[in-house]
């Protein structure tokens, strides 16, 4: 489960989130433990020095040890701790006795009254008389001892109890009277009640003077407030930190799924990319790494696609030129081959039939030539893989370059060849080369077809962002029925007599388009034809 990063990061996130409420608890229930710690200890020095105070007149008259004794177990009472009294030489004087966890107490304010017999001085009539087992009432120094049994029934007695809480002790005062002998119900002697203790600290306060004093007051206590408190801390802590795993789990989650999920959509489309759709994409939505990742998967997807989809087409383009090859290179190796064969028969001892094979053969190894020059150029351009030059040209010096070479050409025919261009700054956006190429096939069409005496016009001309480079000529025309295929490879429709392989118009469009534009033919039989090359303009 934890090889994913989504897991990888909930797991994160619960432990720092652990960890860091661990470190704030282990640091905060220190600093309280000390705090509470000394705050404790603060107040426990001030009841010790509140009782050396009570004892100093007590300890000046010697042999009041029972006033000690009674000092020290009412201070004890009243502070929940142990309070031992010493000499200056650190004898024992008075001790209140280990202070328990819970404590009872039995309290007669009028002793002296329902007791007339009982022999206490007027100091120990308001006395807290201790009694754990509500039976006897004794006297602080044990002087005198009274069953509950022996006081009339109905007698009022308080019962003062001290009860542990977690935060101090408490007292509680229950108000109780003497039953009959039948209905009194006696506590067993034997009843213990088993209470953790806290750990005790003791502070001693001189009695008098410091630098001389004539005692100590010893006090002892348990720390009950601090470790209650403490141990409160300490569970608040626990569900504090519970509570913040379980956040930190949600929200390691949420999050987690968040960076996740987009991982593993781009993971997916990763998986069809690699079993070849070459056109899948990963959704960018959002502009954080994960979304750079994904737009950067997607460019690189989108250049193999587009390196895949060159191969193709040079591949396509490799099996037509194999295609048209073993097409267009028929022809002439078969006239070739009939040649050869008429050659070496008794044709070889007439010499103008030996000259005629000649001239014929050398025909055919100029088309053989042209073909092997131009059929693999035309392959490419159709599958757009020829980079082309662009640039600025004037379109008068296109056509210039174009017609003065062939004027020879024209004139042999006596056909009249001229140049038509309104606008001498027009320029037009192509490969020069290429174009020149182009308008040069259409030139040499337009001389084959057209009959002695005609006129063929080479021109330029704007309309709006396109520039138009067009051929016109007075000849024969295009029969309806070829025009849709005049750019066909190899296409002769019904000049299949005329000389040329085919290719020419064919080699017209590919160029043109790979440039971006159009050929737009208008011809009627018997009336000319009309090419038209649309280019865009420099400023387009």
């Amino acid at each position: 489960m934890f090889r994913t990063i989504r897991w990888r990061l909930v797991a994160s996130f619960v432990a720092v989130t652990l960890l860091t409420v661990g470190l704030i608890g282990v640091l905060a229930l220190t600093l309280f433990q000390r705090q509470t710690t000394s705050q404790e200890l603060q107040f426990m020095r001030g009841n010790a020095d509140a009782v050396a105070r009570q004892a100093l007149p007590l300890m000046e008259t010697r042999g009041n040890r029972a006033s000690l004794q009674r000092l020290a177990e009412t201070s004890a009472f009243l502070s929940s701790s142990q309070i031992r009294i010493l000499g200056q030489d650190e004898a024992l004087l008075a001790d209140s006795g280990l202070d328990s966890q819970e404590q009872e107490y039995l309290w007669l304010p009028s002793l002296l009254e329902q007791f007339p017999g009982l022999d206490l001085s007027e100091d120990d009539v308001a006395a807290l008389l201790t009694d754990p087992r509500f039976r006897d009432v004794a006297p602080i120094h044990g002087l005198a001892t009274v069953p509950l049994s022996d006081l009339p029934p109905g007698t009022q007695y308080t019962v003062i109890r001290q009860v542990n809480t977690p935060w101090g002790r408490q007292m509680v005062f229950e108000t109780r009277r003497v039953l009959d002998t039948d209905q009194q119900n006696v506590q067993p002697d034997d009843q213990q009640t088993d209470t953790a203790t806290s750990p005790a600290a003791v502070v001693r306060q001189p009695i008098g003077d410091p630098s001389d004093p004539i005692g100590y007051v010893e006090l002892s206590s348990d720390l009950d407030f601090g470790a209650q408190s403490l141990a409160t801390a300490r569970r608040a802590f626990l569900l504090a930190g519970l509570g913040a795993a379980l956040l930190a789990l949600l929200a390691g989650l949420l999050v987690s799924q968040s960076l996740s999920a987009p991982i593993t959509e781009l993971a997916g489309v990763v998986d069809k990319m690699s079993a070849g759709d070459l056109q899948t994409r990963a959704a960018v939505r959002r502009e954080d790494e994960i979304g750079q990742l994904a737009q950067g998967f997607n460019e690189m997807a989108a250049r193999l696609q587009a390196s895949f989809g060159e191969l193709a087409a040079e591949r396509d383009a490799l099996r037509r030129f194999i295609a048209d090859a073993s097409h267009e290179l028929r022809t002439p190796i078969t006239a070739l081959k009939s040649f050869n064969d008429l050659l070496r028969g008794p044709a070889a001892a007439d010499e103008a039939a030996r000259q005629e094979f000649m001239d014929e053969s050398a025909t055919q190894i100029d088309r053989l030539e042209w073909i092997t020059a131009n059929l693999l150029n035309l392959s490419r351009l159709d599958a757009g893989l020829v980079e082309l030059d662009l640039q600025d040209c004037a379109a008068g010096e296109i056509i210039e370059a174009v017609v003065v070479p062939l004027r020879s050409a024209a004139q042999s025919k006596q056909i009249r060849l001229d140049m038509s261009l309104d606008d001498s700054e027009l320029s037009v956006w192509c490969d020069r080369m290429r174009i020149e190429l182009a308008l040069s096939n259409l030139v040499d069409n337009a001389l084959k077809f057209t009959p002695e005496g005609g006129e063929v016009t080479v021109g330029a001309e704007r309309h709006n962002a396109i520039v138009a480079l067009w051929v016109n000529d007075t000849g024969e025309g295009i029969d309806p029925a070829d025009l849709p295929h005049i750019f066909d490879r190899f296409y002769r429709g019904k000049n299949s007599d005329a000389p040329g392989s085919g290719l020419g118009l064919a080699i017209v469009q590919g160029i043109v388009h790979a440039h971006g534009g159009a050929v737009v033919v208008d011809s009627q039989p018997g009336q000319g034809s009309r090419f038209v090359m649309e280019l865009p303009a420099p400023d387009a």
